[in-house]
């Protein structure tokens, strides 16, 4: 029987010091839908405000900088995409280890793994960060980068580089925190360097025109802020399961752990990514107004893409807590609410943006060829974008149940290996950027046929041990 609210640690719970102290919570109990509508709200409300910041920043540079900086923006911004996703993916697989040991009360194995994993990042970041700087001018080459643009994105491209330890830090920390239960903290800290990013970036490219070198300043300064606000949280917990910068080292079964879960959720965001990158080389074929197009459609897609993708990393959070505790049956029904989730929201949402494109894209831009490019990518993927919401419910179940090699394997396929196969076969068929718009219209279908099988075949084990063990 479920009743009540979900309960707060137990070991501030026992001091009457309570949740408004520790801001952790076990979600194993309570009401299913509201215990994890109290949980996703926060994630989701931040990814909003990443795309609130990156449609301010992205008008910003459009109007006071021009259309190159902005192009230069969207191609230094996958090159970054890359990196930052893969950061992303793996603090999702971090996630999935801490909360199990959080549902499972097991705090001292938690102090141990969320200190060694902060001691590890740190030094994996700074190792990116040296080898990108050398790389950055290689990697817009890979990528076929316009030479209208080119020194611009090499400029944005090395700022913002030095700001990828304070990226894997921020996310590695904000994903342990939801992991606890505190999916507020990240939110309101997320919020902070949002303000300070838009204050920055109205004094350095608008107040003082330092143009594309302004707004990378501006980006790199607020991620090391946030970066550091989230490491003295994590140090500021529960003394039983708190950050420990001396002591508490991982051993080798750990760091093995950590690669298991870490790098299979990490791969499949850098699949990504680097089909992204291989399809940009499609799309900069086009020229420079589909190159911007996509970037401003793209800012106009994360109103869609970012809510759906916050929820299905609540949903590992939720899902590897209750799987910690064994409550299997809370599992499936969150899974089950979250569906009609996506289609109560995503869908009627991307059908809102759809007719209001024409006006929402000129916030961006008031050049016709590149509104033409975004309108035409927004007609071809908006109407069936509740697809990829509901993919990424099934992507966060199967993740918090534990497997992050099949979501890395489906995501591989469908979103890499499908999509830049169509893109090759195609365009020199056909050489529109339509095919384009289709590759990511099938892909998403693909991906809901490929990934329903793996999530059920997985809950009805689960129902069979339970069964067995009865």
């Amino acid at each position: 029987m479920e009743t009540g609210m979900a309960r707060v640690d137990l070991h501030k719970a026992k001091d009457g010091t309570g949740i408004m102290k520790t801001g952790t919570i076990h979600v194993e109990t309570g009401p299913v839908g509201r215990t994890l509508f109290l949980f996703a709200v926060p994630v989701i409300i931040s990814q909003v405000l990443q795309e609130f910041y990156n449609i301010v920043d992205c008008a910003i540079v459009g109007h006071f900088a021009g259309g190159t900086a902005l192009a230069a923006a969207g191609v230094s911004g996958l090159i970054l995409s890359v990196l930052v996703n893969f950061f992303i993916g793996f603090s999702s697989g971090v996630s999935v280890i801490t909360s199990r040991l959080f549902g499972e009360y097991a705090y001292a194995k938690l102090k141990t793994m969320i200190s060694g994993v902060v001691k590890l990042v740190l030094a994996v970041g700074i190792i990116f960060t040296v080898g990108m700087l050398f790389l950055s001018g290689s990697a817009l080459d890979w990528i076929h980068c316009p030479d209208n643009v080119r020194i611009e994105a090499g400029i944005y491209l090395k700022i913002c580089l030095c700001g990828l330890t304070a990226q894997l830090l921020y996310n590695v920390g904000s994903a342990i925190l939801r992991s606890l239960g505190d999916t507020r903290t990240p939110m309101l800290y997320f919020l902070g360097s949002v303000i300070c990013n838009l204050i920055l970036d109205l004094l350095l490219v608008v107040v003082f025109p330092l143009g594309i070198r302004g707004a990378a300043i501006a980006t790199l300064a607020s991620q090391w802020l946030l970066a550091a606000a989230l490491l003295i949280r994590l140090i500021r917990l529960d003394p039983s399961y708190s950050l420990a910068l001396r002591g508490n080292h991982l051993d080798r079964a750990d760091v093995a752990q950590i690669l298991k879960m870490g790098l299979p959720a990490g791969l499949q965001a850098l699949f990504m990514s680097i089909s992204s990158l291989l399809i940009q080389v499609f799309i900069n074929a086009f020229g420079s107004a589909a190159v911007a197009g996509m970037t401003v459609f793209a800012k106009v897609e994360g109103a869609l893409y970012f809510p759906a993708f916050a929820y299905g990393i609540a949903l590992t959070g939720f899902v590897g807590q209750n799987y910690g505790a064994g409550q299997y049956d809370r599992i499936r029904k969150a899974t089950r609410i979250s569906i009609l989730v996506m289609f109560a929201v995503i869908l009627p949402l991307s059908l809102l943006l759809l007719f209001c494109s024409p006006y929402i894209l000129k916030v961006f831009t008031a050049d016709p060829a590149i509104l033409q490019n975004a309108r035409e990518a927004i007609l071809f993927t908006f109407p069936v974008y509740v697809i990829y919401a509901v993919n990424q419910v099934y992507l966060g179940a199967v993740k918090g149940l534990g497997s992050t090699f099949y979501p890395m394997i489906c995501t591989l396929i469908c979103y890499s290996i499908f999509r830049v196969f169509w893109c090759w076969i195609l365009i020199p068929l056909h050489p529109t950027m339509r095919v384009v718009y289709l590759s990511y219209d099938v892909s998403f279908l693909l991906m809901l046929i490929m990934i329903l099988p793996v999530y059920y075949r997985m809950i009805h084990k689960l129902v069979r041990s339970v069964s067995e063990r009865q």
